[in-house]
């Protein structure tokens, strides 16, 4: 059954069709999508690399999912700004939860991204607003869901090790893969990772790779970023 993509997973197409000058289509899920080369056509497996922290039950979950109720308001400021925030930028916002006066904090932290979005150029600040302590940085580049307002949490349950973290990311995400992945066989088979841990830079995830010892049927992956650029973590 031939499956649709989500936006991330067709951002994440579109950039290594970009980077390598193949053309795409979709897969049945697994594979997510099969990339034409020259006479190769090669199945293309997606997934988001995103932080983990640890849970109630002591084990790791994602972030995301201790950070929705800031998030949330992120996700408000960013339906109120997305048709005035220029392309090929956009502006993170790292708030501290609990917050205190959401709404009249809401109005002014709105009027505060406008103003540094326009700048147009790599930016940050840090304000205070109703006792909340925001920074705002505005970064080059787009997202894969097409957000120009991204929302990050400090979070007391995460560790401060970002090579440890992508380890853990990279080890989970290349097994869950493998195991998804295992009836795909007589054809390349590419898994192709888009990095939405910001923290993570390109030579921590080198380092990374080449500290793992994970079996898995891939002859390549790529590590895509948030400016379409594609990079090989690993290739036979």
């Amino acid at each position: 059954m031939v499956s649709s993509l989500r936006e991330d997973e067709k951002f994440v197409i579109e950039a290594l069709c970009a980077s390598y000058g193949g053309t795409w289509r979709i897969g049945e899920d697994p594979p997510d999508a099969y990339m034409s080369l020259a006479e190769n056509e090669i199945a293309v497996e997606i997934s988001i690399l995103t932080q983990h922290v640890v849970g109630k039950s002591g084990k790791p979950v994602p972030r995301l999912s201790q950070d929705t109720g800031v998030l949330r308001l992120c996700d408000e400021i960013n339906e109120e700004l997305k048709n005035d925030i220029p392309s090929g930028v956009y502006v993170l916002l790292t708030i501290s939860s609990p917050l205190n006066k959401i709404r009249q904090t809401k109005a002014e932290l709105t009027i505060a991204v406008r103003k540094i979005a326009q700048k147009k150029a790599p930016n940050k600040q840090a304000i205070e607003i109703n006792k909340n302590r925001v920074k705002i940085q505005l970064i080059l580049g787009d997202r894969p869901s097409g957000k120009k307002v991204v929302g990050v949490v400090p979070n007391q349950n995460s560790s401060p090790d970002i090579l440890a973290n992508v380890l853990y990311i990279l080890s989970e995400r290349i097994n869950g893969k493998n195991t998804k992945c295992q009836d795909i066989v007589h054809r390349l088979l590419w898994l192709a990772l888009f990095n939405d841990y910001w923290l993570a830079e390109l030579d921590t995830y080198e380092l990374a790779m080449k500290k793992l010892f994970v079996t898995h049927p891939f002859d390549k992956i790529c590590l895509v970023q948030g400016s379409k650029e594609v990079h090989t973590l690993y290739e036979t």
